[in-house]
């Protein structure tokens, strides 16, 4: 199945509810519903959630405190009661169902039980947004929905700004825990350069490295206001988790002004764009740090407002 076109995605949507007016998706009308509560701490999807929140709070969008009372749905994930989701369908009220998942053949346990439930949630989404093409090529085979469009990670501009000029470190985020993280190649890239000096934000102290060297540092609990001042204190990111779906780390860094080098296996390489280089190019990159800098601070379509317009302008609530 190809993705639809931005305008055979308006037109379905427009006729997929006869009953609705155009005055329903209008601002200060419109009920919005996000499945997921968003909290002060906690990994992506609630990190989209609160900035999604806050965004239709600031554009004059009505926040639905119920699926029952709600113009739009918007699942995250496997967040969502289905009985009640299904109800309000049947009410039409229109479902969109952001994907930011990973899944693999023979799931067992607590990850199979969420993959299943996505599935099922999708089964009633009248649009599917995928966080990446990555995310898209990866679990389009579980889903199969029959309407979708791929919108990449935003962050806050006013949060996530650059400084007025570079910052002094290599830096490295990471708050999950597993083999994918890699932190065997960031241990390894370390110690062959003991010449520069790193930063480090995140649970590394639970690895079995000793960063305990004359060159690093690590800050192992942080914020998001802390963060977004550590972000403006790097000058290149190095980022080798692999199949991120679409990682907010590397968001926030280019949105800070800092050039990202990633590992080519995931989505990060669609958040980066011309803002960094894959893993086996980190010299040219040290090299040409300027000139990826210049590029970072161009970019705009990272900014929460554009994720969210494109989230939203189907339906043209205007």
């Amino acid at each position: 199945m190809q993705k639809l076109s931005e305008m055979a995605v308006t037109c379905m949507i427009r006729n997929i509810r006869s009953l609705l007016t155009y005055n329903r998706y209008q601002k200060n009308k419109t009920n919005v519903f996000v499945s997921l509560r968003p909290r002060l701490k906690g990994g992506g999807s609630n990190t989209f959630a609160g900035l999604m929140v806050g965004w239709l709070k600031v554009n004059g969008y009505l926040r639905g405190s119920s699926p029952h009372n709600a113009d739009i749905i918007i699942l995250i994930a496997n967040r969502g009661n289905y009985e009640e989701i299904k109800k309000a369908k049947e009410k039409g009220t229109f479902v969109l169902h952001r994907l930011d998942e990973h899944f693999e053949d023979n799931e067992t346990g607590v990850r199979k039980e969420k993959h299943e439930q996505i599935v099922r949630l999708n089964k009633l989404a009248d649009l599917t947004i995928f966080q990446s093409r990555f995310v898209f090529e990866n679990v389009y085979p579980y889903v199969k929905p029959r309407h979708y469009r791929i919108v990449l990670n935003g962050s806050d501009p006013k949060l996530f700004y650059p400084s007025g000029v570079p910052g002094k470190y290599v830096g490295n985020v990471v708050w999950g825990m597993g083999e994918k993280k890699r932190i065997d190649m960031l241990y390894k890239f370390i110690l062959e350069h003991p010449e520069i000096e790193f930063c480090l934000a995140g649970n590394h102290d639970k690895y079995p490295y000793n960063f305990m060297l004359p060159n690093v540092r690590v800050h192992s609990r942080l914020n998001r206001k802390q963060m977004a001042e550590y972000y403006r204190s790097l000058k290149m990111l190095y980022f080798p988790s692999e199949n991120d779906p679409c990682p907010n780390t590397a968001v926030e860094a280019i949105m800070s002004g800092v050039p990202v080098c990633f590992n080519p296996l995931g989505g990060t390489k669609e958040i980066v764009n011309s803002c960094g280089v894959s893993l086996d190019r980190v010299e040219y990159l040290l090299d040409n740090l300027d000139e990826f800098r210049a590029r970072c601070l161009k970019r705009r379509d990272l900014h929460f407002d554009s994720v969210a317009k494109k989230y939203l302008e189907p339906l043209r609530c205007e």
